[in-house]
């Protein structure tokens, strides 16, 4: 969907401000939409794999957020970490980054798995320790994409996380990831609560489709 779909899906929801980066070939789109009365969003990187930003509130701490879209090639997702590390080592405040990033970081995080996997994990991890990023707490099923109708063919992992560093911790320390139960396309949405989750009845129901 191009840029006339976002403006007029910004307009349906009510959300007056939006900042984009379209798809072009393989490399999907970001759209990040945001109300100008509650929250100010300023744009600081526009890139095919991510797009990083300043949220600021009056009376709050302002702090960075990036929405990830991972490319499905290595050596792209490679490049996608070299960037952000390089954001890392020059910009000070608390950061939060989330979305597709295309990779597993454990077995249980996938249905199946080989030696390149595996490896290409090792990588994931390594960089995640080595810039000090946290995990988001995570609840509800645990595979965030899914493809294939079967058993036989049903193909699952957890590609969507939340990561942030100390500072964004623990400025926001009871904040909580959930995987929703309404699949779109093969990606199911995560929804990020800074303040984190009061429980309900629906946490305790079993995804009938969360194959592993």
């Amino acid at each position: 969907m191009g840029g006339e779909q976002a403006l007029k899906i910004a307009s349906i929801l009510g959300y007056d401000g939006h900042v984009r980066t379209d798809a072009v070939g393989f490399s999907e789109g970001i759209w990040v939409y945001w109300r100008t009365d509650i929250v100010t969003v300023s744009a600081i990187i526009q890139h095919n794999q991510y797009t990083t930003m300043e949220i600021s509130r009056v009376g709050t701490i302002p702090w960075y957020f990036t929405a990830v879209y991972a490319s499905l090639d290595p050596a792209k997702r490679r490049e996608l970490w070299n960037e952000l590390e390089n954001f890392a080592q020059t910009h000070g405040k608390l950061w939060l980054m989330a979305g597709d990033f295309n990779d597993t970081r454990f077995l249980s995080e996938r249905n199946i798995s080989c030696n390149e996997t595996n490896r290409i994990s090792a990588m994931f991890n390594a960089w995640i320790e080595g810039m000090d990023l946290l995990e988001v707490e995570f609840s509800g099923a645990a595979h965030t994409w899914a493809k294939g109708k079967t058993l036989e063919t049903r193909q699952s992992g957890r590609l969507d996380r939340a990561l942030c560093n100390d500072q964004w911790a623990l400025r926001f320390y009871k904040a909580a990831m959930r995987r929703l139960t309404v699949a779109t396309l093969d990606h199911y949405p995560i929804f990020i609560s800074p303040n984190g989750f009061v429980l309900m009845e629906s946490d305790l129901c079993i995804d009938p489709f969360d194959f592993k």
